[in-house]
C-alpha cells in the first residue's frame, strides 16, 4: 500500500460505522453526505476491501469492515476523552501560570501579584522567571506573560498597560544628620550618590525643586545594576538613591529612608506593560493573573506580601 490513509477518511468511516446511516452520520459530523460517500470509497480502494453490505435496510459492517472499526474506534474515543480533559483543563482556574519579568524590580511587581493570587487561588502554581535589563529576552523563550518596565517592545504580542512607576531621591537620615539635608537640585551635586546602569548606560536622575524639574549631577560613590543593590547602601547611610517610589514603600514608612526635594511629577513616570500572545487571554488562569495585576497595580506594587520587622541582632 503505498498512498497514506487520511484521517479524515477513517473519522468518516467510525461517524458511517457506528450510526449505520450517511444521513445519520452527516447529521453528526455536519459533512455532506457525498463527502462521506466518497470518503468510504476511497478508503476500500485504498485497503482493497469492502467495509460495508449495502442494502434497502442500510449499511451493514462487513468482517473487515468490523475489525477496521473495531480498531480504530478506540483510537477516537481515546482522541474525544483527550480533546475533553484539555478543555477542562483550559477552563479550569487549576494549573500552572509562567510569568517572566524584567530583573529591574520585576522581582518586586511579580512576587507580590503571585503570592497575592496563589493566597486567593489555592489550585493556582507559578514558573517564574527574570531575565537581565541589559539583555535582549531571547526569542525562544517561553512565557504566558512577560512584565516590561519602560517602553513596550514591538511585537505581535498584545501589550496591556498596568500602571506607572514614579521615581524620587532617597538619602538616610544618617546619611542626612552627617552631610545636611539638600533644598534644590545644586545641594546634591556634591554629595555621595548610586548611580544605576542599565545597559551600559547611567540612569538620569530627574529632579525637582523651586526652579523647576532638571537632572541632578552627584558625585559617584557606587555604581550598580540593581535596584536592589542601590537601596542597601542607601538605607545603610552611605549614599543617595534614585529609586522607584513603590519600591522603598516600607522604607520611607519605617524611616529608614527620607524623599528628598520635591515630589516628582507626572511626566516622570515610567509605564509597566503586560505582553501576552492574543491566544493566551483565552486561558482563564492568564487572564486572571493579567486582569489582578491591572485591577490591583498600586496596591501589589506597595505591598509586597510580607512584613518587615526590626530584629535585634
Amino acid at each position: 500500500m503505498t498512498t497514506k490513509v487520511e484521517f479524515r477518511d477513517i473519522s468518516n468511516f467510525v461517524h458511517v460505522a457506528r450510526t449505520g446511516s450517511l444521513t445519520r452520520a452527516g447529521m453528526i459530523s455536519g459533512a455532506p453526505k457525498a463527502t462521506l460517500s466518497h470518503s468510504i470509497r476511497r478508503l476500500e480502494d485504498l485497503l482493497e476491501v469492502e467495509l460495508f453490505h449495502r442494502s434497502q435496510r442500510g449499511l451493514q459492517l462487513t468482517d473487515s469492515g468490523r475489525a477496521l472499526l473495531d480498531n480504530t474506534g478506540r483510537i477516537f474515543d481515546s482522541i474525544e476523552l483527550a480533546a475533553s480533559a484539555a478543555q477542562r483543563a483550559h477552563s479550569s482556574l487549576n494549573g500552572k501560570v509562567r510569568i517572566l519579568g524584567s530583573a529591574e524590580f520585576g522581582t518586586s511587581i511579580i512576587g507580590a501579584a503571585t503570592l497575592y493570587l496563589a493566597r486567593e487561588h489555592p489550585g493556582l502554581s507559578f514558573e517564574t522567571r527574570m531575565y537581565p535589563s541589559d539583555t535582549p529576552l531571547p526569542e525562544q523563550t517561553e512565557f504566558d506573560c512577560l512584565i516590561v518596565v519602560g517602553t513596550a517592545p514591538s511585537s505581535d504580542h498584545v501589550c496591556r498597560k498596568l500602571g506607572n512607576v514614579g521615581y524620587r531621591a532617597y538619602a538616610s537620615p544618617l546619611l542626612l544628620q552627617r552631610l545636611g539635608t539638600p533644598n534644590s537640585v545644586e545641594d546634591i551635586r556634591e554629595m555621595p550618590g548610586i548611580e544605576y546602569t542599565r545597559k551600559g548606560i547611567a540612569e538620569s536622575w530627574l529632579l525637582q525643586d523651586t526652579d523647576g524639574q532638571r537632572i541632578g549631577d552627584y558625585n559617584v560613590r557606587f555604581s550598580v545594576h540593581d535596584y536592589w543593590m542601590a537601596k542597601f547602601y542607601a538605607v545603610s547611610g552611605e549614599a543617595i538613591a534614585y529609586l522607584p517610589n513603590f519600591f522603598v514603600h516600607y522604607e520611607v514608612a519605617q524611616g529608614h529612608l527620607i524623599p528628598l526635594l520635591q515630589e516628582a511629577n507626572e511626566s516622570e513616570k515610567i509605564s509597566v506593560w503586560a505582553i501576552y500572545g492574543a491566544a493566551r487571554h483565552r486561558n482563564p488562569r492568564v487572564k486572571l493573573v493579567i486582569d489582578t495585576l491591572c485591577q490591583n497595580f498600586d496596591k501589589l506594587i506597595r505591598h509586597p506580601g510580607y512584613a518587615l520587622v526590626r530584629q535585634d541582632l
